[in-house]
């Protein structure tokens, strides 16, 4: 009989499994909006400023009006971040100036003529340059030639997946 009080038990507790935990069924609920984000028409209407942090360059979202985009974005990075920018602890490292950075793109390769020796620049500002130079262009993974005054030769770099700028030739990936 023992043996048929436990078969019985088992029956039971399967059935119970089967008819599930409790929860009835019910109709489709509505879930609003779908998910906006990601690469979009409207994404093409912003800039990507590159300003830093104690990390490094971190990435911000203008809005870019009709016309030459590479030379809005180094204007509005020269202008610095904003009020609400910088009470989230974003700062320049680029040096005031009274003349601007000068940025021409032609075929994947971006042209930036600063006002300062690179030497003079703190890494991290030369990246500010470079990066937000690189996220202007419509091309894939363009090639920035820094051109400094008074030299002949530019520096050819690229900003790679953390926000640096990288000699070009070490293939890295804006």
């Amino acid at each position: 009989m023992p043996g048929v009080l436990c078969r019985v038990a088992a029956v039971l507790v399967a059935a119970a499994a089967l008819a599930g935990c409790g929860i009835t069924d019910s109709d489709a609920l509505p879930a609003g909006q779908p998910v906006q984000g990601g690469l979009t028409e409207k994404s093409r209407q912003l800039l990507r400023i590159y300003f830093v942090t104690q990390e490094g360059t971190w990435p911000v979202s203008r809005p870019a009006a009709d016309g030459n985009r590479l030379q809005q974005a180094m204007d509005a990075l020269l202008a610095g971040p904003t009020a609400g920018e910088r009470a989230r602890g974003l700062i320049t490292q680029l040096p005031p100036s009274t003349q601007p950075v000068r940025a021409t793109t032609t075929r994947g390769r971006v042209e930036l003529r600063l006002p300062w020796q690179v030497w003079n620049l703190r890494p991290v500002a030369v990246s500010q340059l470079v990066c937000t130079a690189a996220a202007a262009d419509t091309g894939d993974d363009p090639v920035v030639e820094v051109v400094e005054p008074a030299m002949d030769q530019p520096w050819r770099v690229r900003c790679d997946e953390n926000g640096s700028a990288v000699p070009a030739d070490q293939g890295a990936f804006s």
